[in-house]
């Protein structure tokens, strides 16, 4: 099965989080993010992104 273009999106940002030793995180105080030093707890948050696109 062809991965959807949602995973690949999730999955070349990580790939850059890892490049630049980055990650992303979520601020609950005002609904931002965080750029963060990598930190794979912070990766995996982000993988499991829920997909409200129309681009499946």
């Amino acid at each position: 099965m062809k991965p959807s273009k949602f995973k690949k999106f999730i999955e070349e940002i990580i790939e850059l989080c890892k490049k630049y030793n980055f990650s992303i995180s979520h601020e609950d105080t005002h609904g931002a993010f965080i750029i963060s030093d990598y930190n794979e707890k912070n990766i995996n948050w982000f993988r499991n992104a829920f997909n409200e696109t129309t681009n499946l």
